[in-house]
């Protein structure tokens, strides 16, 4: 690269957010972490705001729990999965605080 545009430049954050999501489809409750890409205002976003960025139809989990709704009984694990956002009745992304509370518990 030409030494006089190095300095010109910005930097850029090509990295991911990694955030729990939480999905509920049915009778079903679904945890897994998603990445989300990371911009320039990363510092400043709230994990909702990743969630109401993402626009493709189809969002990927990985290390994936799937719970019964109602009795909150583990059903199932997976290393990844994809989800089919069409058929989500509920979705959000927890914060960092949320899930430390919740594994203290």
């Amino acid at each position: 690269m030409d030494e006089g545009r190095a300095g010109m430049e910005a930097p850029r954050d090509g990295g991911f957010k990694e955030l729990e999501v939480v999905a509920y489809i049915g009778e079903f409750k679904i945890i897994g972490i998603a990445h989300f890409g990371v911009g320039q205002r990363s510092s400043s976003r709230r994990p909702s705001d990743y969630i109401r960025a993402f626009s493709d139809t189809r969002l990927t989990l990985s290390k994936v729990r799937i719970y019964d709704k109602a009795s909150h009984d583990l059903v199932d694990t997976a290393p990844f999965i994809i989800l089919n956002l069409d058929k989500v009745d509920f979705l959000y992304a927890r914060d960092d605080a949320d899930v430390a509370a919740e594994e203290e518990k």
